[in-house]
């Protein structure tokens, strides 16, 4: 079978028993998603002022005096869908920012069928490299870190190839994931992410030991994630470079890392950096997100140090995230230090006008 069938194959159209169990998976969490927004939003608006009527239809009607917006969990009504498409094809992104002087990871666009290029960056780069969809996603979907081999890179591929016919090789660049968040050019806060951690105990498998931090997850309150840990090819990469596997049994209190990516991590594992953020670097990205057209922008950002100036510190724009994820500036760490970024958006909504109905 050559790559285009196996593509096919897993596109949708003939799920896998991991990719049933998965998408089960997903529907528990996207319920307890649906809550935590809901509860947010609810919060947000006792807040400011606002009241909030449910739809029935998944979205939550928000008003003030003759001021309608709607919300669907981390989405609002500011940025075109225009917009929204253009900065969500990474190869795009890429593109413009190199054109601005951004420092981007070095990549290469491939398909199935120039899969050649790929292999080829992966042996003239040398390192690692991150495979992932030009679009169609988000949330770290299709996304593969720590690609070494060309075993491995075609294992990435296929599973990017589920999001998206185009694909990214990247170089994995060192260094701590960061979200800035802008609104209008306003810089509002600054999470570290750090990847999903779990411990081991002596007993239980890797494999185990996610199933029951999934169902964990599930059941605790307050709610520390909204997404489960997948036990995906980032998930045995990142397990294959300690030398571990889904079958390996961890000693007991070994703390070891599940995945390189950070988006199916916990609270423990955000930290509130808003503080540390060099000037230069908060100023640059309330550029960046303005010359693109971008009102409400989440920058991904790879960092060795946070607070170096942006021309020292090895920092790299991975992302340009046009419905940044709230949810990452309220679970977190340090909860004395949130930032009530729906109350902010709420107040600027209403008080511009923009991203509003007039009744």
């Amino acid at each position: 079978m050559n790559l285009q069938s196996l593509a096919a194959k897993h596109s949708g159209k003939l799920l896998s028993v991991g990719d049933l169990g998965y998408n089960l998976q997903l529907l528990r969490f996207s319920g307890l998603r649906r809550t935590f927004y809901e509860d947010l939003w609810r919060k947000a608006a006792d807040a400011t002022g606002c009241e909030l009527t449910p739809t029935g239809y998944g979205y939550l009607r928000v008003q003030r005096g003759t001021l309608v917006t709607f919300v669907e969990r981390h989405r609002v009504m500011l940025d075109d869908h225009l917009t929204l498409n253009i900065m969500g094809n990474k190869a795009i992104t890429h593109g413009l920012l190199r054109e601005k002087g951004i420092r981007v990871p070095q990549c290469r666009e491939f398909t199935l069928r120039s899969l050649g290029v790929a292999e080829a960056f992966l042996e003239e780069h040398g390192g690692p490299l991150v495979v992932k969809p030009v679009g169609g996603t988000g949330g770290g979907r299709g996304v593969t870190t720590s690609v070494r081999s060309k075993g491995a890179l075609r294992r990435a591929a296929l599973l990017a190839a589920r999001y998206h016919p185009r694909m990214l090789a990247e170089e994995q660049v060192e260094g701590a994931s960061y979200r800035l968040l802008y609104l209008d050019g306003r810089f509002l806060d600054a999470v570290r992410r750090d990847p999903p951690h779990l411990t081991g105990d002596g007993r239980k498998s890797v494999r185990q030991l996610i199933r029951q931090e999934n169902k964990r997850r599930l059941s605790e309150q307050p709610v520390s994630a909204l997404s489960p840990l997948r036990a995906d090819a980032d998930c045995a990469f990142e397990l294959g470079a300690q030398s571990l596997s889904l079958s390996a049994r961890v000693e007991a209190g070994r703390r070891f890392r599940v995945k390189r990516i950070p988006n199916e991590n916990v609270a423990a594992e955000n930290h509130n950096v808003r503080g540390e953020v060099h000037p230069e670097l908060i100023a640059m990205g309330g550029k960046l997100a303005g010359d693109l057209g971008v009102r409400f922008a989440g920058l991904d950002v790879i960092a060795q140090d946070i607070s170096a100036l942006p021309a020292e510190g090895d920092i790299y724009v991975n992302e340009v995230n046009t419905t940044p994820g709230l949810h990452h500036h309220y679970l977190i760490a340090e909860q004395e230090r949130v930032v009530p970024v729906a109350e902010i958006l709420l107040n600027h909504l209403f008080s511009t006008e923009q991203g509003v109905i007039r009744l």
